[in-house]
C-alpha cells in the first residue's frame, strides 16, 4: 500500500499547485525527467519477461517543432502545453506495439486478458508526421461538419484500437495548460486503481497511476494472473 499512498501524493502536489502556473511547469518538468527513468527501467523488467516491445520511449521528432507551429497555425489553437514539453522531453511512450500487435499474442500466451478484451497498454504518441496529418484531417472534418468547437487534440487510440479491434474515439485533451483534461479515457481493468486520481483527469495524473501503479497496462489490472508480473514491475519505481 506504501506505493499507492506515494502516488496520491503526488497528485495531490499537482492538485495544490494548480493555480501557479510556475509550480506547475516545474513539477511537470520534473515528472518528466523522472518518468524516463521509471520508462528506461521498466523496458529491462519487460525485456525479462520476453515482452516483444522493446523500447518504451519514443524519441523526439526532428521536425516536431515545426509540426507543431504547422498544427497551431491551422487550428488557431495551442496545443496542450504539456503535451508539448512531453513530446520535447521523451518523445513519445509506447507499451504497445501498434505495427504487428505483438503485444496481444504475448499476452494471450499467459492467459491474461483485460476486462474488456484489451490490455489498454500507455501509449502518447509521438509528434510524427503521422499524428500531423490524422489531426489535420481531424480538424478538416470538425470544420465541414461545422463543429470546431468539438475538436479536441488526441494523444493515443483508444483502448479497443491498441489490440487491433474497433473501438471508439481516441484519447485526447480539453484545454491547453498544464493540467489539460484527458477525455474519453476510463480504468478499463476488472478494478479501478486504488491510486486513481479524481476526474478530470490531467495526462501527468493519467500516466502516473497507468505506470507506476498498474505497470503500464490498467486493462489487466485486477486479472489474477497479472498481477504476480505487475507488482514484480512496479516494485521501487521512481515516482513522478
Amino acid at each position: 500500500m506504501a506505493l499507492v499512498a506515494e502516488i496520491r501524493l503526488w497528485h495531490q502536489k499537482y492538485a495544490a499547485a494548480r493555480e501557479d502556473a510556475a509550480l506547475l511547469a516545474h513539477l511537470v518538468d520534473q515528472s518528466l525527467t523522472q518518468c524516463r527513468r521509471t520508462l528506461e527501467i521498466l523496458e529491462v523488467r519487460l525485456a525479462e519477461l520476453g515482452y516483444p516491445v522493446t523500447s518504451l520511449i519514443l524519441e523526439p521528432e526532428t521536425d516536431q517543432e515545426l509540426r507543431i507551429a504547422r498544427v497551431e497555425a491551422v487550428t488557431q489553437r495551442e496545443v496542450p502545453i504539456v503535451l508539448k514539453l512531453l513530446w520535447r522531453t521523451l518523445g513519445g511512450i509506447s507499451f504497445i506495439d501498434v505495427d504487428d500487435y505483438s503485444h496481444c499474442e504475448f499476452w494471450g500466451r499467459l492467459g491474461i486478458e483485460g476486462a474488456h478484451g484489451f490490455c489498454d497498454g500507455v501509449y502518447v504518441d509521438a509528434c510524427s508526421q503521422e499524428w500531423l496529418d490524422y489531426t489535420l484531417e481531424d480538424f478538416e472534418a470538425c470544420q465541414s461538419d461545422n463543429a470546431v468547437s468539438e475538436f479536441l487534440y488526441s494523444f493515443a487510440p483508444d483502448g479497443y484500437h491498441k489490440d487491433d479491434i474497433s473501438g471508439g474515439d481516441p484519447y485526447g485533451l480539453r484545454g491547453e495548460g498544464w493540467l489539460a483534461e484527458v477525455v474519453f479515457f476510463s480504468w478499463s481493468g476488472k478494478r479501478v486503481p486504488e491510486s486513481a486520481p479524481a476526474y478530470p483527469l490531467d495526462l501527468l495524473g493519467y500516466l502516473r497511476t497507468s505506470i507506476l501503479e498498474c505497470g503500464g497496462f490498467p486493462g489487466l489490472l485486477g486479472h489474477p494472473k497479472f498481477e504476480p508480473i505487475r507488482e514484480k514491475l512496479v516494485a521501487g519505481l521512481p515516482l513522478f
